[in-house]
């Protein structure tokens, strides 16, 4: 007989022992001990039970019970008894304890227990009292809300109703542990909160974050040092940020182990808002007298939400303000979004800090990481051009590369699956129409009045005002846009691209909400605006005609001057803005066209053979001219060195002004 029979049957007797042969417990007891054991049971009189019949009835019960071995109740048992000296219980708490985790587990113990309640001769405190040998006062005040065992968390308050005969009910995860053989209370933890994966990130990877990390290191290690409460850590920002990865760093930085709560239950699926505070509860009490624990609270939104819809009737606001201000180690908590979390639980975050995408150097450094860990043969120069292109986080890249060595595929296939993921990011839809030039960014093909390059390594500096703006102007495909969308990855921003056609609508004072929704985008997602086309939203307003051309300049000026973040406006006719512009602008940039010194490097940029001889004499040209007839020449299948540069000499003739005169007959 097993152990978890056994004790059902010491309940049986018990309620044997206590009740006469013409009570309801006693017409049920029979079947009760038939379901246990398979023993057949002497057939109660139909008249009225006698005292003879319900003796040989509690005779047989006495001679099963001795029968007991080991097996799953008996490791629930020796589990409870580790949580209970672990949190200090006391022996009826632990006790009862044991009892609500029988219940919860085997069927028996729950099968006896639901029937001897359905009989209304017996109530939950009386049953706990006889098996736990307590007098139901005791029982009761166990029972309470202030209790230890009840604000351990280790038990949970059922909402009551016909199906939940138990107040109590335990958590899936910790019923899981209790099931296993954990032999100390270290290995129940361990079960019940693993330490989170080693983090394939470095703290080099977060430098982005500048003072940001350096005093989230001090503050997690201060805490866990002095046993600090109420250390709350908040880490927010669009998915793909890193978040998780760097509460993984942090507290990989400060010798700590980090412990995941209400991520799963314990068959791996989603666990309710209740299991997860739940896990919190006991994961901060159990782990509470530790001083190398931090713990990670993914998706904080779920629980904080701004509309309180997580409140259920038993929890308030000030009972969550309570375990924010009294955890007793550092929660480090994420979220993508702080507007979808309630202000008042924000409120009480020791320190919080926004996560960004990686800079450029970083990103670079990360894909040849990822690519030693997937061996997909891409060179390094090759790496260093893919992470200037895609902007995509980590683990995207990790995926991209995975799925190219499972094909075999090089560079063009990670190119191709990161792609993919940035369309399904934007509701399966494709992006919208870019540049024309698709070149990466190429500074020696930059002919520009203002040394880039100073204003790049300014701005890499965590420390550097982001309240930043520029005026790019210039011809057409001199890579106003590209070096716009180049400083947004050097200083890890994702980019929200506008064009004047995003913006402007017929409607009367549609064109002003747009601009400003794109401002709010901007914000919410800590990303670099882009303006292209600004002369279409900031036309000179003396040469308006209609009242809403002069509101719709009006507003983004307004959002020019307010803005707190980076933003870049583009033009090919910086003669039209509107003069107020000038002073909205930190910097004005003008782009030109590539000088003679530079349009061989243009050339070997986009054609394998040598540039000719006439290529010197051609003027006006752009970047974006050549890899126009870069595309041109790929389409017509024709390499041939002549033709190409008598198609560059097409696009120098197009233009407007056109000084010099070829070099060779057409």
């Amino acid at each position: 007989m097993s152990h978890e029979q056994h004790l059902a049957l010491d309940l049986i007797a018990r309620l044997a022992s206590r009740f006469g042969p013409t009570s309801r417990i006693a017409k049920e007891l029979p079947g009760w001990l038939e379901y246990l054991t398979e023993v057949e049971c002497p057939e109660r009189p139909r008249t009225r039970p006698s005292a003879i019949w319900w003796e040989k009835i509690r005779e047989l019960v006495r001679n099963l019970i001795p029968g007991a071995g080991g097996g799953e109740g008996e490791i629930v048992q020796g589990n409870a008894a580790l949580l209970g000296d672990h949190f200090g219980l006391s022996p009826v708490e632990t006790s009862m304890l044991t009892f609500v985790a029988l219940y919860k587990i085997f069927d028996t113990f729950e099968h006896v227990v639901d029937g001897a309640l359905e009989t209304k001769e017996v109530t939950v405190p009386l049953l706990l009292s006889w098996f736990c040998l307590a007098p139901e006062p005791e029982i009761r005040a166990a029972m309470r809300a202030s209790s230890r065992l009840v604000s351990s968390g280790l038990v949970q308050r059922n909402s009551g109703g016909r199906y939940h005969r138990m107040p109590f009910d335990l958590s899936d995860r910790l019923t899981f542990a209790l099931l296993a053989e954990a032999g100390n209370i270290n290995n129940l933890i361990a079960l019940m909160f693993p330490c989170a994966g080693a983090p394939e990130a470095e703290w080099q990877d977060f430098e982005g974050l500048g003072r940001d990390a350096d005093l989230m290191h001090n503050l997690v290690s201060k805490a866990l040092a002095n046993s600090t409460p109420g250390v709350n850590i908040l880490l927010y920002g669009p998915p793909g940020t890193g978040k998780t990865e760097f509460a993984k760093v942090l507290a990989l930085k400060v010798g700590a182990v980090l412990r995941a709560v209400g991520e799963t239950d314990d068959e791996g699926g989603e666990p309710s808002r209740h299991e997860r505070l739940a896990e919190l509860s006991i994961a901060s009490r159990m782990l509470g007298q530790r001083s190398d624990t931090v713990l990670l609270f993914d998706e904080m939104e779920d629980l904080f939400g701004a509309r309180g819809s997580f409140l259920s009737r038993e929890m308030s606001k000030v009972h969550f303000n309570r375990i924010l201000e009294s955890n007793p180690i550092p929660v480090i908590w994420t979220t993508n979004s702080v507007d979808a979390c309630d202000p008042a639980f924000l409120r009480r975050m020791s320190y919080s800090a926004m996560m960004r995408l990686p800079s450029g150097r970083v990103r670079s450094r990360i894909w040849q990481r990822l690519e030693v860990r997937h061996s997909t043969g891409i060179p390094d120069a090759v790496l260093t051009v893919l992470a200037e292109r895609h902007d995509q986080a980590p683990a995207l890249v990790s995926d991209a590369m995975r799925v190219a060595q499972l094909c075999a595929g090089d560079e063009t296939v990670v190119s191709q699956v990161l792609d993919a993921a940035a369309r399904l990011a934007k509701g399966g839809a494709d992006s919208a129409p870019s540049h024309h030039s698709e070149v990466p960014w190429q500074p020696n093909l930059a002919q520009t009045d203002t040394d880039l390059g100073r204003i790049e390594a300014r701005l890499l500096d965590p420390d550097a005002p982001r309240r930043i703006s520029f005026c790019l102007d210039g011809p057409a495909g001199t890579g106003k846009s590209a070096w716009a969308r180049h400083l947004a990855r050097v200083i890890g921003m994702p980019v929200i691209e506008k064009r004047a056609s995003d913006l402007i609508s017929k409607w009367i004072g549609e064109s002003e909400q747009n601009i400003a929704r794109a401002f709010a985008e901007a914000r919410t997602n800590a990303a670099m605006l882009i303006f292209d086309e600004a002369d279409s939203l900031l036309a000179d307003r003396r040469g308006a005609e209609r009242i809403w051309e002069v509101s719709q300049v009006n507003e983004m000026l307004t959002w020019m001057e307010s803005h707190p973040l980076p933003f870049v406006c583009t033009t090919n006719f910086v003669e039209k803005l509107d003069p107020a512009t000038q002073r909205r602008f930190t910097f004005r940039i003008r782009f030109d066209f590539l000088s003679t010194d530079q349009l061989p490097l243009a050339w070997v940029s986009h054609f394998s053979h040598s540039p000719p001889t006439g290529l010197s004499a051609l003027d006006r040209l752009t970047s974006g001219d050549f890899a126009n007839v870069a595309r041109r020449m790929q389409a017509l299948g024709n390499a041939d060195p002549h033709e190409i540069l008598r198609e560059l000499a097409r696009e120098a003739a197009a233009k407007v002004g056109a000084a010099r005169p070829i070099g060779f007959g057409r």
